[in-house]
């Protein structure tokens, strides 16, 4: 099967042996603010990052080099400048891990993801609120008979919460995608599966402007290929009002999803169904009911991936992921900036000779970049966390 497995499900799969994807336009020398890197001796990552309010920023992965089980879940406090105010880990005895951070209207932080308790080796879905200290406040797990993974938190506008990912535990197929509402102190208000007879998940989760919410992620259970990617409109009771897919006879999929300054969405993941290589770099823009306005491959003859997406102050996108098409290493890091029509304006790569990745990008206030990641090319361990900074040109100041 051709499918990329994202980094989370490796993650899962086989907990942390770390991930077993000629582009058109500019390509410069590394070039970068600052960079940090943070682990130990073992293996440790990023997924998501934030700004927060101080200016500074908050971090949320994995660590197998600290903590009291085999992997812990990590989030990381950090200056303005990226060095570290603070780390904590949660986690018991066995396998946990944080995919998505949020900061909270009350200035402390949300994280979702899954954890693994008393050896049983199932997962469950677990989000955990912090204060601004990072100390917790209160944590829920929700647990059925199988394996459930939190992918994607987010703060709604009633200061609950909403959480998407996967269930094999309940719904009509193998694995569904899951979506749960919760109120301001984690009551389950509803929750809805979404699938078919195969594997279905849903990697991201954002509220619109409406009030409504869209999720995406990837089907095996309609649509053309393998897989294919998957755009679900949900009303405030977490009803399906539409879903659409996207993709060929192959395997194509979704990580993330933004609404854009017109009300419309643009998403981002991966294709094998088209482009010029084996899998590229998939960015599709999609008008208000879900129909295609454009989409746009990115990539070279070997793998390349489109990890994350954000809208940036000049109404443009940058998108990031990995390559393994061009840069120094086995794969690199990506970012890749592309106007209103999803045409590439300047590409950067970064990396050594081994592997690193670029999961999440936020713009800053000085309308700087700062991505995080991995990275195997450097830092203390097997893998390290890794955070940079870099201009609004993807260049150093």
């Amino acid at each position: 099967m051709k499918r990329i497995i994202n980094f989370q499900l490796i993650v899962i799969s086989v907990f942390l042996v770390v991930i077993s994807f000629c582009c058109i336009g500019y390509a410069s020398e590394e070039a970068l603010i600052w960079e940090k890197t943070f682990g130990g001796s073992d293996r440790d990552a990023v997924f998501s990052i934030i700004q927060t309010e101080d200016g500074g920023y908050a971090i949320s992965g994995y660590t197998r080099s600290k903590g009291k089980g085999k992997a812990d879940a990590w989030v990381i406090k950090l200056d303005e400048w990226g060095n570290m105010v603070w780390d904590k880990t949660f986690g018991l005895s066995d396998n946990d891990a944080a995919f998505s951070i949020i900061q909270t209207e009350d200035g402390g932080y949300a994280i979702s993801g899954y954890t693994i308790f008393k050896n049983i080796g199932d997962a469950d879905f677990y989000i955990m609120i912090l204060d601004e200290k990072g100390n917790t406040l209160w944590n829920k797990t929700f647990f059925e008979s199988n394996w459930d993974c939190a992918y994607s938190i987010i703060q709604t506008k009633d200061k609950g919460y909403a959480i998407s990912g996967y269930t094999w535990s309940k719904g009509a197929g193998k694995a569904d995608a899951w979506v749960i509402k919760l109120d301001n102190k984690g009551n389950m208000v509803w929750n809805k599966t979404f699938g078919g007879s195969e594997n279905d998940e849903a990697h991201s989760i954002i509220q619109t402007k409406d009030g409504d919410y869209v999720i995406v992620g990837a089907t095996q259970s309609k649509g053309a290929g393998e897989w294919d990617t998957w755009v679900i409109k949900l009303d405030e009771q977490g009803n399906m009002e539409w879903d659409k897919t996207f993709g060929g006879s192959d395997d194509d999929c979704a990580y993330s999803i933004i609404q854009t300054e017109d009300e419309s969405y643009v998403i981002s993941g991966y294709t094998w169904s088209k482009g010029v290589g084996k899998a590229d770099a998939w960015v599709i823009k999609l008008n208000n009911k879900g129909n295609m306005v454009w989409n746009k491959t990115f990539g070279g003859y070997d793998d390349d991936i489109a990890r994350s997406i954000i809208q940036t102050e000049d109404g443009d996108y940058v998108i990031v992921g990995e390559t393994q098409s061009k840069g120094a290493g086995e794969w690199d890091a990506w970012i890749i900036k592309i106007d209103e029509q999803g045409n590439m304006e300047w590409d950067k790569t970064i990396g050594g000779s081994s592997w690193d990745s670029i999961l999440s990008i936020i713009q800053t206030e000085d309308g700087d970049y700062v991505v995080a990641g991995w990275t195997m090319s450097k830092g203390a361990g097997e893998a390290d966390a890794w955070v940079i900074k870099f201009d609004e040109k993807g260049n150093s100041e």
